[in-house]
């Protein structure tokens, strides 16, 4: 498998069939609501796909050219992502290993963890969007969810939240948000339309409903966009201030995807910082895996996790997504 084969190479010998035990790959659980997100709503299903490349251009970038200037993904990249990738997304699924071989190569493990957790997010879509399910019974199949998540602990986030000071507040953190601002920007865009479309599903009672509040959500992602760097998140969304609704009704979720989220920020710094050697950069990379995924490091109680997001202001995150039904 491709996970098995990057471990053999990163590692070699008996580590490598060790860990390759550990992080293989394995698809969606089987469900009749699988893929019912991307039937009924293909044109964010597609910007899925594009946010895929985004975050895969970005880490190849950061270890295959340490020294990169800004411009390279401020503007470069940037300016093809939001001009054509986004404007024509793909409509299949991407191979991040394709699009970044280099840092598949460097720590295969946390991209199976990306990918792990991404897959929990599509299926818990799919959940809110099947209109054969009834209302009274989603809760009872995101639980189910999650726990075929849990099921896997060398791939899966903690459901505790971690406070600020694991994406803050370590030796390396905030560098890439200085070095590369724009781009940081649009990743946060990213993770705000994810948490967002929660509730746009949430929100609506018909199909229609629901429609709507994703096309309006979809039109908040692209003035975010289409509005230079000013309009992005400045702070990254949280789950209890962007997601109200979905933060409130399924907590494990959201707290498992503002981990995901931190984590993505924390490779990017451990990348473009300097200060962690290259020769450890693969180490600190798994150390900061290894911490998202225990229950015990920087843990903090859901009761300061909503305090916190809450403080940090929402208008700093992008605002709250617009939504045709009052909360």
């Amino acid at each position: 498998m491709k996970f098995a084969l990057l471990i053999a190479m990163a590692f070699g010998g008996s580590a490598a069939h060790a860990q390759a035990r550990l992080y293989y790959e394995q698809t969606y659980m089987r469900a009749p609501h699988n893929w019912a997100f991307r039937e009924s709503y293909p044109g964010a299903d597609h910007l899925f796909n594009a946010f895929d490349y985004g975050h895969a251009i970005l880490y190849e970038t950061l270890w295959r050219s340490p020294n990169a200037s800004p411009s390279a993904l401020d503007e470069k990249q940037f300016n093809f992502i939001t001009t054509k990738l986004l404007v024509h997304p793909p409509s299949v699924m991407l191979d991040e290993a394709a699009i970044a071989p280099d840092f598949a190569k460097l720590a295969p493990e946390i991209g199976e963890m990306f990918e792990w957790a991404h897959m929990l997010h599509r299926q818990i879509y799919d959940v809110l969007a099947d209109e054969r399910i009834p209302d009274s019974q989603r809760d009872a199949r995101v639980t189910e969810l999650v726990e075929y998540y849990r099921s896997r602990p060398a791939l899966a986030l903690s459901s505790k939240p971690k406070s600020m000071e694991l994406m803050e507040g370590q030796s390396y953190s905030l560098a890439f948000r200085r070095k590369f601002p724009k781009y940081n920007g649009l990743i946060w865009s990213y993770h705000w339309y994810q948490m967002a479309l929660y509730d746009a599903l949430l929100a609506g009672n018909t199909l229609a409903e629901r429609r709507a509040n994703v096309g309006l959500v979809t039109d908040r992602f692209w003035q975010m966009l289409r509005g230079g760097q000013s309009s992005l998140p400045a702070m990254m969304p949280m789950s209890p201030a962007i997601a109200t609704r979905f933060s409130a009704r399924y907590p494990e979720a959201a707290i498992i995807f503002d981990n995901l989220h931190s984590l993505h920020d924390v490779v990017s710094d451990i990348l473009t910082n300097p200060s962690v050697p290259r020769a450890q950069k693969r180490s600190a990379i798994l150390a900061a895996g290894a911490r998202y995924r225990d229950n015990i490091s920087f843990v903090t109680s859901a009761d300061e996790w909503r305090s916190m997001a809450l403080e940090m202001g929402v208008a700093n995150m992008g605002g709250l997504p617009p939504l045709s039904r009052a909360p």
